[in-house]
């Protein structure tokens, strides 16, 4: 009989407990007025499945080269976009050292094309390649060491509203390729891009 009174007044006591614990939480609730910030936004999104969902996107270019003379220029792109509602911002390149794997290809063998372009509803102005992007050149321009300005921006990327994001882009084009060469070895050669949108 003692057992239960024992028992019976330790769940009392933790009901009151947990009345007390219900009225305090309740009593620290309020209600505050809206308050909505908007501060400028830098994305980057996937330029070939772009639903402004996937923000910093990985896209891996492959090439395949056959090390024989005569062969023709092997090349594959990756594509992707900018949106900024800032009037200043940069985009910004660095890579990680290449691993040559025994194919003899060096960091001047791999060619660099940049281009921009824009969607209807985006100002293609908003951002001008900066020297060496301004023409073809090859890997070494992205340096490991620092990161190096592919583009500045002078403007926002959209010119106009448009409320369902689909043709807002200032999108940027990367194309990278290869003329294959006698002395190359079969191997695999790899160097990791990573391109950022800052702003100043």
């Amino acid at each position: 009989m003692l057992k239960q009174m024992r028992g019976l007044l330790l769940i009392l006591l933790l009901l009151c407990v947990n009345s007390i614990t219900i009225s305090e939480i309740k009593a620290e609730t309020g209600t505050v007025p809206l308050s909505i910030a908007v501060n400028g936004s830098l994305v980057v999104s996937d330029g070939d499945n772009d639903t402004m969902a996937g923000k910093d996107p990985t896209k891996n270019v492959s090439l395949t080269v056959t090390p024989d003379l005569g062969h023709t220029l092997q090349s594959g792109s990756a594509n992707f976009r900018i949106r900024s509602n800032r009037s200043a911002w940069r985009l910004t390149a660095q890579r990680t050292a290449s691993d040559a794997g025994d194919t003899s290809i060096a960091d001047t063998d791999v060619l660099v094309d940049i281009a921009k372009s824009a969607g209807s509803s985006a100002n293609a102005n908003a951002g001008a390649l900066v020297a060496p992007f301004t023409a073809q050149t090859n890997l070494s321009s992205i340096t490991t060491a620092t990161t190096v300005d592919v583009i500045t921006g002078t403007a926002k990327t959209s010119s106009a509203r448009d409320a369902n994001n689909t043709n807002n882009w200032f999108q940027v084009g990367t194309t990278y390729s290869i003329q294959p060469d006698f002395f190359y070895t079969p191997g695999t050669f790899s160097s990791t891009i990573t391109y950022n949108l800052v702003s100043p």
